[in-house]
């Protein structure tokens, strides 16, 4: 149990450092500079699969189990679940705009500016939430048995960038990480 919520917590503090790193991305867009749209892209592409594929499906499971333990949660969990939702839909739509850019299609920097300033502060909003809200309601409510059943329901896999063997295709995530930290 404490580890999948410390598992959780950590991921938070990285989407954090992400988020972090596209809203520099941003200031470049609104300044009139040229923003590293490769780097977005991986941010994305990201937090698109690591989060949509294991961290809020993982999260689901165990708010559902809530949900059934304690009914007064019902509207929280369904709030959480189309937050999940709507996360899900805004970084897919970013992906493809970014994926246009980078491929070199026309599109207007306001739009993918607007897009992107969106689900930085639906994603900071909802990290900010479940940090509050649902992770210590899950500490009190699941027990060890819960843990192992949503652990099982989900295949794991190692964070591919901020795990132990970080996936070639992040390294310029990793860089650009590096370079901040000393700066």
């Amino acid at each position: 149990m404490k580890s999948t919520l410390s598992t959780w917590h950590a991921d938070h503090v990285n989407f954090g450092r992400l988020l972090d790193c596209l809203e520099g991305q941003l200031e470049l867009f609104h300044d009139g500079g040229s923003p590293h749209y490769e780097l977005m892209l991986d941010i994305m592409f990201y937090m698109t699969h690591y989060s949509d594929a294991l961290h809020h499906p993982k999260e689901d499971l165990a708010f559902a189990r809530i949900k059934a333990r304690e009914p007064q949660a019902n509207a929280l969990v369904e709030a959480l679940d189309e937050q999940h939702e709507e996360l899900r839909r805004m970084g897919s739509e970013l992906v493809v705009r970014l994926s246009d850019v980078f491929n070199g299609a026309v599109t207007t920097r306001e739009d993918i500016a607007a897009l992107a300033h969106d689900y930085v502060a639906t994603f900071r909003e909802h990290i900010a939430f479940e940090e509050r809200k649902m992770l210590p309601t899950a500490a009190r409510l699941l027990d060890a048995a819960d843990w192992a059943a949503i652990d099982a329901a989900v295949r794991h896999f190692d964070d591919p960038l901020f795990g132990p063997n970080p996936e070639p295709r992040y390294a310029t995530i990793e860089r650009h990480l590096r370079q901040q930290m000393k700066a």
